[in-house]
């Protein structure tokens, strides 16, 4: 297995992690609008944030990243595109961007999407796409990385705490609360 960063081309690998980091079926038009808001630089889902996993000529996993501190600004950007592109898709909900907070933060290298296909899970890849981009964020000169985890997937927290993350705060999105977990880098 070998980690890349995405490219342009990859609009359709990373659309289908994200699919699946939101629990959405990845072949749909959902997958196809956001593989359309991927090519963009300026919003949450960039190409540009992404490292894809590939095993031979095949993508088997996605983690996207970016630095908390344009995170307000790109979700301006990006949740309107989704309300635009998807206003055919019935079963499509506008962001309620006034009650939600902020995910990430200034300081913070934001863990956004982490998605394994599911015919590749258990043999590591997410842990080592995460470390990939842990490692980013050293580099990149941040101190600390942190996600977001739904308090009910039991599977996401064993992986997180296994990587040094711990509970920090919670955080209203989507319609739900989440738990805000932190990785200190050293």
């Amino acid at each position: 297995m070998i980690l890349k960063d995405a490219r342009l081309e990859d609009c359709e690998v990373v659309a289908r992690g994200i699919c699946m980091a939101l629990h959405r079926e990845p072949d749909g038009e959902m997958q196809k609008c956001i593989a359309r808001i991927c090519e963009r630089e300026d919003v949450l889902y960039s190409y540009k944030h992404t490292i894809i996993a590939w095993e031979d000529e095949t993508p088997v996993g996605i983690c996207l990243c970016y630095d908390g501190a344009k995170y307000h600004e790109m979700r301006n950007i990006t949740f309107p595109l989704f309300d635009e592109l998807m206003q055919d898709d019935a079963d499509h909900q506008e962001m309620d961007l006034d009650n939600m907070q902020d995910e990430a933060e200034a300081g913070e290298y934001y863990m956004d999407s982490l998605a394994v296909w599911p015919e590749w899970r258990g043999r590591g890849i997410g842990i080592k796409l995460m470390q990939a981009q842990i490692e980013r964020a050293r580099e990149l000169g941040f101190n600390k990385a942190t996600l977001l985890v739904d308090p009910e997937n039991e599977s996401a927290k064993r992986i997180y705490r296994k990587l040094g993350f711990e509970d920090y705060t919670e955080v209203y999105a989507f319609g739900q609360i989440f738990w805000k977990w932190v990785r200190k880098i050293d």
